[in-house]
């Protein structure tokens, strides 16, 4: 009896049962928590394939063209997503941190060609920044405007009905001086205007009777002649 006491198992208490089981657990969710990173986190690896893309890698590069930095940042996207001072100053870890924000604000199209030879898309749609493609995108984005329709261009002033010109009233003839003369035989035209002194002698006594005077050569006796 007492040999089977003493190699008895001895039954392990409630609080060390639990204490072990509460180590379990923890040790089954560990790589679950690890699993669940967030997607943007930075391991070393997606920024660091952007940079060497870039930049060749060069997080404190600065040629002087307007960007800066591993992931070549302009000065105001860097300023507008949380940096300060130069890009080119900033440690690696400040960098990727910015560009997390940039990533969160416009997507990989932010650095258009790399993430394109990176194979890296994303749905974030870019919302800013200064960036030359995002100014492209957004102009692309841009539906083109239809041309407006030129109203017709009013004619200034109607044009007023032209008015027929008077027609000129035509000339008239001399007025006879009222004197009229009674044609007696042998006389002509000629032989009348020196008579009575007609300026313009018989052809001004013809032009004013040429009612009555067919022929300046043919008047009769009797015929009455206005002495113009």
């Amino acid at each position: 009896m007492k040999n089977e006491l003493r190699h008895r198992m001895q039954k392990p208490s409630r609080g060390k049962f639990a204490a072990k089981s509460l180590a379990a657990a923890a040790a089954l969710s560990l790589p679950l928590l690890g699993f669940a990173a967030p997607a943007n986190a930075d391991n070393g690896g997606t920024w660091d394939q952007l940079a060497e893309c870039e930049s060749g890698g060069n997080w404190n590069i600065d040629t002087g063209n307007g960007y800066r930095g591993g992931l070549q940042f302009s000065q105001s996207t860097w300023e507008a997503y949380g940096g300060s001072g130069n890009p080119a100053n900033a440690s690696r870890d400040q960098q990727i941190a910015v560009a997390e924000n940039v990533l969160d604000g416009q997507g990989w199209g932010a650095w258009p060609a790399c993430s394109a030879e990176l194979g890296l898309s994303g749905n974030a749609q870019p919302s800013g920044g200064s960036g030359e493609q995002t100014q492209q995108q957004q102009t692309a984005e841009q539906p083109q405007q239809q041309p407006q329709q030129q109203a017709p261009v009013e004619e200034q002033a109607q044009s007023q009905p032209v008015q027929p010109q008077a027609q000129a009233a035509p000339q008239q003839q001399a007025a006879p001086t009222g004197q009229t003369y009674t044609v007696t035989a042998g006389d002509t035209l000629s032989k009348i205007a020196q008579a009575h002194n007609v300026s313009g002698g018989w052809q001004a006594i013809y032009e004013a009777n040429a009612a009555t005077i067919a022929d300046p050569v043919l008047i009769y006796p009797g015929q009455q002649i206005l002495i113009p």
